[in-house]
């Protein structure tokens, strides 16, 4: 398959999400109603069942040369933030997190299932456990730590965990983890069930992806949401291949694990800055960025990726 006819696609669906709801065509309540469909049914049963179906996954080399890329840039983009611009360290945590923090299930599920099947989303998968489990509440510490809350590192972590493991993307893979531990197989209208709710999941979540991007309310500092988009999409997946080569990653799994590092700024961000009041204009016009940006540098990166 071509680049455009991957990426074409695939944006298509999300400015279709954005045009209903800019036309009216379509309630804000139907979006949510949607959405929520998604996170918690299709794409739970997608994940569950590409766990089970997945060949040995890639734990340690994937998804650790992702995370380490991902913290190590959360650390300079905080200490850009603070020395740049003179964030408050809570600022600048939400800050970092825009750097890192990426579109993994809703946008990188699809373009890599389009991109590399079966077996690229199964290391996709490898990226996804970790992903929220860990930038999350590592994010949340920080920005805690800067607040005037008085809660202690360990205190803030016991409060975070809880939401975590409540998400459903991460108790559906940690279900199918656990599924696999056994040794049993699934019965084949289980699988059946899996397959059907979870083909729903991929150009549904485009839509909603689209109808329901945060709409900044203005551009109150270029700077900062473009030296966000920068580190983004450009400085992540290059830091994140070159901690893949150096543990040997290549192939398929070279190229998913730079593409997830080069998705857009993922909703999720947006919304701990909103809990937080903390950045959220610049956090949401990071988010809306990023995803128009990224439909260049996605066909770039999927046009030299090895596939």
């Amino acid at each position: 398959m071509s680049v455009l006819g991957i990426v074409v696609p695939v944006f298509a669906l999300i400015g279709m999400g954005a045009l209903a709801v800019r036309l009216h065509l379509i309630e804000m309540a139907a979006v949510r109603g949607m959405t929520d469909f998604v996170f918690y049914t299709a794409m739970p049963g997608l994940l569950f069942a590409s766990v089970i179906q997945a060949p040995p996954l890639r734990l340690l080399d994937v998804a650790g040369s992702f995370l380490a890329g991902a913290l190590v840039l959360f650390g300079i983009g905080l200490l850009l933030a603070r020395t740049l611009f003179g964030a408050r360290l809570a600022n600048a945590s939400v800050f970092g997190l825009d750097c890192v923090f990426g579109n993994t299930v809703m946008l990188g599920i699809p373009i890599v299932d389009a991109a590399y099947g079966p077996d690229g989303v199964a290391y996709l998968l490898a990226v996804i456990a970790f992903h929220s489990a860990v930038l999350l509440p590592v994010a949340t510490v920080f920005i805690e730590a800067g607040s005037v809350s008085g809660r202690s590192p360990l205190g803030v972590l016991g409060a975070a965990l809880p939401g975590v493991l409540r998400n459903p993307v991460v108790v559906s893979i940690l279900l199918a983890f656990i599924w696999r531990l056994t040794g049993l197989g699934m019965p084949s209208a289980v699988m059946r069930f899996l397959g059907l709710i979870g083909a729903a999941g991929p150009p549904l979540a485009l839509f909603c992806l689209g109808a329901a991007l945060p709409r900044p309310t203005g551009w109150s500092d270029l700077r900062e949401v473009s030296l966000a988009a920068l580190l983004k999409l450009v400085a992540l997946p290059a830091l994140v291949a070159l901690f893949a080569h150096l543990v040997g990653v290549h192939g398929v799994a070279f190229s998913v694990v730079v593409l997830a590092a080069a998705l857009p700024t993922g909703a999720n961000a947006f919304l701990l800055a909103r809990r937080f009041a903390t950045m959220m204009e610049e956090s949401a016009s990071t988010v809306v960025v990023t995803t128009a940006l990224s439909m260049v540098t996605l066909s770039v990166l999927l046009g030299w990726l090895p596939r």
